[in-house]
């Protein structure tokens, strides 16, 4: 169905025309057999109206793809009227000189004949019945016209998101990489005893990042474990120097989540919570799921000093928030605060 009424092939085009002419000839050729009453006239009725509407049906044509496009379009209102209005009189010319009102006997016998003389106001009524054909062909051809832009819009929008997604997920990737081996580097050097442990975990987050992320959607379980080797490889670097909350409740089986979306969130913390002073620095992060509802939350400390805004993992953030914009963006509430002394992120997502 798709392809007949939007299919813009040559012979698809050529079948839905021939089918919409011979389906309006059934349909006049029946209103014309029925008030007629005379069981041997349908096939000279068809003939007639058959005959009729080449006349009909190319008013239509000349209108909807040249007229209309041509001149109304363009804002040519008075070329326009007068070129509609002189195509058509000389269309009903023609067809009076060829079927000699043959059309209006077959389908309105009750209507007086003009006789053999041609008049204006013939004309001026057949123009007029003319134009019934001409309205069918534009609202057809509109609202073709009109659902096909939607669907490409439609195409294109959903392209543009694709690829603006692309390129927010190849930021993110080299950034996530260049983090966590710089977390396995400072371990290496001032904990080398923890190493073993460190290994497993980066692997398990490679893994997710490099395999697992790469899907539309990802498994919030999956997600919620990357972020727990994060904050594991973390607490491993930073030891009791620094204080971290993490709690994680609710159902969340067959619960699916774009892809590092909460990661970087979290690893905002550390880099702000932690970075400065990580002996006086705390971060909290907290998840809960009730009735397929997210409820996330990354808080850290921030000194009095410290400039959330320009400091260096602001692009990680900014992707993740265009990323929420695009991926949810009737599905999600998400604040940033500042208090005194606190950052604190609280994102609400329905999955």
């Amino acid at each position: 169905m798709y392809n007949l009424l939007l299919s813009q092939k040559m012979i698809i085009r050529v079948f839905r025309h021939l089918f919409l002419f011979l389906t309006m000839v059934s349909l006049f050729a029946w209103v014309a057999y029925s008030r007629s009453g005379e069981s041997e006239s349908f096939w000279r009725g068809y003939a007639m109206v058959f005959t009729n509407a080449i006349f009909f049906f190319g008013y239509a044509y000349i209108s909807v793809y040249l007229l209309i496009p041509q001149l109304l379009l363009k804002r040519r209102i008075t070329i326009f009227l007068i070129s509609f209005v002189l195509f058509g009189l000389g269309l009903s010319l023609l067809k009076f000189l060829f079927s000699d009102y043959i059309f209006y006997q077959a389908i309105a016998p009750e209507n007086p004949i003009f006789g053999s003389v041609i008049s204006m106001q013939a004309l001026l009524v057949n123009t007029k019945d003319m134009t019934f054909i001409v309205a069918i062909f534009a609202l057809a051809k509109f609202a073709r016209d009109y659902y096909t832009l939607e669907l490409n819009n439609r195409e294109l929008q959903r392209k543009e998101l694709e690829a603006e997604l692309k390129l927010i997920e190849h930021q993110m990737d080299p950034h996530v990489i260049f983090n966590n081996f710089n977390n396995l580097y400072s371990i290496s050097i001032y904990r080398p005893e923890y190493l073993k442990p460190t290994v497993e975990k980066l692997k398990a987050i490679l893994h997710y990042l490099f395999k697992e992320s790469k899907s539309d959607k990802v498994l919030l379980e999956k997600e919620v474990e990357m972020i727990e080797n994060y904050i594991g490889l973390e607490t491993l670097r930073f030891g009791d120097r620094l204080n971290v909350h993490f709690e994680s409740e609710g159902q969340m089986t067959g619960l699916k989540i774009a892809p590092l979306i909460l990661y970087s969130f979290v690893e905002s913390c550390f880099v702000h919570g932690a970075g400065e002073n990580p002996r006086k620095s705390w971060i909290r992060i907290e998840l809960k799921v009730q009735d397929s509802r997210l409820r996330f939350v990354a808080a850290n400390s921030v000194s009095g000093s410290h400039d959330y805004t320009t400091a260096g993992n602001g692009v990680s953030n900014e992707n993740s928030i265009r990323r929420l914009v695009l991926e949810y963006p009737n599905s999600h509430r998400l604040a940033i605060r500042e208090k005194k002394n606190e950052h604190e992120v609280e994102l609400h997502v329905s999955l």
